[in-house]
């Protein structure tokens, strides 16, 4: 799997990317973890997006989107954060607010039309019972649906999280489970042909290092 750096090196606009440079040191600053999920999920995305066979500008978009993700919850507290995702029903509207939040951080900016629409998509599902909007299938941004399968990953599938001692396994194959209802079918088979794929076999390559 490719390791993207947190800097933008596509082509863009000096200001814009100083504008988003600023936005990630807050995010940085505002909750350290939060902050490495969305470069994770950005390794993630870039990687998805290339094995889809997009273009360059489009996997710039969305690697920009996806390091910006989570940048609308900059207004949500940190102690609603700690507690996802057991929120009571107050948290859970105020954690949802910040798509809404998010993309409208990214307006008359620059080069961020598309990544603001794709911030702002990120939790809708394939079925239309997502949010903001409740999109459906193709309606929702490309991006977005590549960003939803990769969030969902590192936010439930990895081993270093809590869930993970909860439900073992069995998130990742959740995913799949999902495809065509929460996921993008196509989006969710270059996911795991990129990442889940290429990951387990890496480790299966270490620990015949290992034993040997």
């Amino acid at each position: 799997m490719l390791t993207i750096p947190q800097f933008l090196d596509f082509p863009m606009d000096p200001d814009t990317k100083d504008i988003v440079s600023f936005f990630l040191k807050l995010l940085e600053k505002k909750n350290k973890d939060l902050f490495l999920h969305c470069q994770q999920v950005a390794n993630y995305a870039v990687c998805t997006a290339v094995k889809m066979g997009l273009s360059v500008d489009e996997i710039a978009q969305i690697k920009t989107a996806a390091l910006l993700h989570d940048i609308g919850q900059l207004s949500v507290p940190n102690a609603v954060l700690i507690k996802y995702p057991y929120f009571n029903v107050r948290e859970r509207a105020a954690y949802r607010r910040h798509c809404q939040m998010g993309a409208s951080m990214m307006e008359n900016i620059s080069d961020l039309d598309r990544v603001a629409k794709i911030i702002l998509h990120h939790h809708e599902n394939w079925n239309g019972t997502g949010y903001p909007k409740r999109l459906k299938g193709v309606n929702i941004p490309i991006g977005s649906r590549i960003i939803a399968v990769c969030n969902y990953y590192d936010r439930k599938c990895k081993p270093c999280i809590r869930n993970w001692q909860r439900l073992g396994a069995r998130p990742v194959q959740t995913i799949k489970d999902n495809a065509g209802i929460l996921f993008d079918p196509d989006v969710v088979r270059a996911f795991f042909a990129a990442v889940v794929q290429e990951k387990s076999s890496r480790q299966n390559k270490l620990s015949g290092i290992a034993r040997a």
